[in-house]
């Protein structure tokens, strides 16, 4: 049976009349990456504050490192490193600077040759004597990250860590999210409100939506591709929908007014080229997830 280093059991925020948090429960496995998606406002980034005894729950359980929260707050959090919105470091000192007062902040006074090792660890070797003013955002995300790994945690919370970020710095974080997990060992729960972001790089997930727990489980259940949805476009609907009825293809429609399928991702070549060999011209070809979808329903709620 998988260790678990975070136990939640209805776990409430309220602030007067408003519940950010409404009786949510999980659990994080020990070496895993756990995705906590939501948009904003859905209450990940108030969950996450609980977990840090940054803010108190209105009732409910937290355990960590199998302890409860509440009264051992200053041994859990000696082993537990975050960033939570965006990272704050001084600008107008190095990143070499930064991690050498953090470092004494924390009580831990490592050596040069350390922080050197810690700076490469995060990508920015070469960089460590440059003023952080001089970094860009992506560069900041990874010494935040350093700074948040000065501890050595064992578990380590990420709020929304790409944001702001060019494709080539998502990329750098997330690699370095997935080296922490799977080559260290490290226990990663990171929030995000991208769906494709948490698919990449986490292997469970929960969905939070105004505060309530929609969706939990495996992501490679969740998302498995056996539940993609298939939308056609062609030139001729009705003939396309014809011959879709009369052969085997029926079984997959979702619909018997338009040409729309659950199945399997890797079916849909083979969906196309039956359309064509029938002399169907196909316009378009739109697929996502079911649960892609849902999410997005979710969003859209939102805006």
């Amino acid at each position: 049976m998988a260790q678990l280093i975070v136990e939640v059991e209805g776990l409430s925020k309220s602030y007067g009349s408003f519940e950010a948090v409404k009786n949510i429960s999980f659990q994080i496995e020990k070496g895993s990456v756990y995705g906590f998606l939501g948009q904003n406002g859905a209450g990940k980034s108030t969950t996450l504050r609980m977990l840090l005894s940054l803010i108190q729950p209105t009732k409910g359980v937290i355990k960590i490192f199998n302890t409860p929260l509440k009264g051992n707050e200053k041994a859990i959090l000696r082993n537990i490193g975050a960033i939570i919105e965006k990272p704050d470091a001084y600008n107008y000192l190095s990143g070499y600077d930064n991690l050498r007062i953090f470092s004494m902040i924390y009580g831990n006074q490592l050596k040069r040759a350390e922080l050197e090792e810690l700076l490469g660890k995060v990508g920015l070797s070469g960089r460590g004597n440059d003023k952080v003013k001089s970094y860009s955002q992506g560069m900041k995300q990874r010494l935040g990250i350093a700074i948040a790994l000065l501890n050595d945690p064992s578990f380590i919370i990420l709020d929304e860590p790409t944001n702001g970020l060019d494709p080539q710095g998502i990329a750098d974080i997330r690699n370095l999210i997935t080296h922490f997990s799977k080559n260290e060992g490290r226990t990663i729960l990171i929030s995000s409100h991208l769906l494709h972001e948490i698919e990449m790089i986490a292997d469970n997930m929960i969905i939070l939506h105004k505060g309530e727990k929609i969706v939990e489980g495996k992501v490679n259940e969740l998302l498995d591709p056996a539940n993609t949805i298939v939308e056609i476009e062609t030139n001729d609907p009705g003939a396309a929908m014809n011959q879709i009825r009369q052969s085997q293809w029926s079984r997959q429609l979702l619909s018997n007014d338009s040409l729309v399928f659950k199945m399997n991702k890797k079916l849909v070549p083979e969906l196309v080229k039956f359309l064509v060999e029938k002399d169907i011209a196909i316009m378009n070809v739109k697929t996502n997830h079911s649960l892609e979808n849902y999410f997005l329903q979710l969003t859209n709620s939102t805006i």
